[in-house]
């Protein structure tokens, strides 16, 4: 009996839908290369492509009861690539326009800006200066020395899961003390300073 023959797809993609895990392992096995050679046509790096082929598969089985009403599979996982693509590559789009945005944001030099960036500034100052020791330090070693999370561990003697913490634990304490309008500014701010 040839492989063909005890690849039996309308009887799998049923067991699918009834939430088999052995059914669908041998569709993904069936049509993992077809749609990876697809993806990889459309993304920059190996990595970008693998979370989207990822993301397909992992839609398909998490919304597995739609099976049920599926005849083809090769279809069906050829749009959902498809759709999951389209997601990702207008994904991409909109970080690329918020980032433009930012950029020209940041480099704008009416005067109004220059002022409100260094009212922004200010405050930030303000507020990193209220840190407790250890997270001030932190901080300040990550946004004005630009050093990396394993530097600091490094530097500090402390875990990488430790500096997250801390720097987390700044950036919400010097969030807080801007409004609604400011939010904007201090993103930008950040984003200026070298961070991570």
């Amino acid at each position: 009996m040839s492989t063909e023959e005890l690849y039996n797809e309308p009887h799998l993609i049923l067991l699918v839908s009834q939430g088999n895990r052995e059914a669908f392992t041998q569709l993904y096995s069936r049509h993992l290369d077809a749609v990876t050679q697809y993806i990889r046509l459309f993304t920059n790096s190996e990595d970008e492509a693998d979370e989207v082929i990822q993301d397909v598969f992992v839609r398909i089985w998490e919304q597995r009861d739609k099976l049920s009403t599926v005849t083809a599979f090769k279809s069906y996982v050829a749009k959902a690539a498809r759709n999951r693509l389209l997601d990702h590559l207008r994904h991409l789009a909109v970080r690329k326009a918020a980032i433009i945005d930012l950029q020209t944001t940041a480099t704008a030099e009416t005067p109004e800006d220059v002022w409100h960036y260094r009212y922004i500034y200010e405050k930030v100052q303000q507020q990193i200066t209220a840190l407790p020791a250890q997270c001030q330090h932190v901080f300040r070693l990550s946004v004005e020395k630009g050093m990396s999370l394993d530097e600091i561990a490094a530097e500090l003697r402390i875990s990488k899961s430790g500096v997250k913490n801390q720097l987390y634990k700044a950036q919400k304490l010097v969030r807080q003390c801007f409004e609604e309008t400011d939010n904007h500014l201090f993103l930008v701010l950040l984003l200026t300073i070298p961070f991570f």
